[in-house]
């Protein structure tokens, strides 16, 4: 599966899984799925961009962390939503599910 992440090859996979998590339980197109996951990567792996809007970035252990379902619900909040990047803002939008 796409994409290849510059990364180790267990967040490869580990990826690979959150894209199929967008597909099934968001219905997202395949396509849209990886375009989704390799923004989100890019975007929450840069210290420059999370600085800006006042989050810590993140790193392979922050997202082996979340699990892939938390993942995949990340990238639909931060990218699709595009709602407040307030981590408890995000919390707060989970919960209420």
């Amino acid at each position: 599966m796409e994409p290849k992440l510059p990364t180790d090859e267990d967040t490869n996979m580990f990826f690979d899984d959150v894209i199929s998590r967008l597909e099934s339980d968001m219905g997202y197109s395949y396509s849209e799925a990886c375009e989704m996951v390799r923004d989100y990567y890019d975007k929450f792996t840069d210290e420059g961009y999370c600085e800006k809007i006042g989050i810590p970035s993140q790193d392979d252990d922050f997202f082996f962390h979340e699990g892939v379902g938390g993942m995949a619900l990340r990238i639909h909040y931060y990218l699709k939503l595009k709602e407040d990047p307030s981590p408890s803002k995000f919390i707060e939008w989970r919960s209420s599910l």
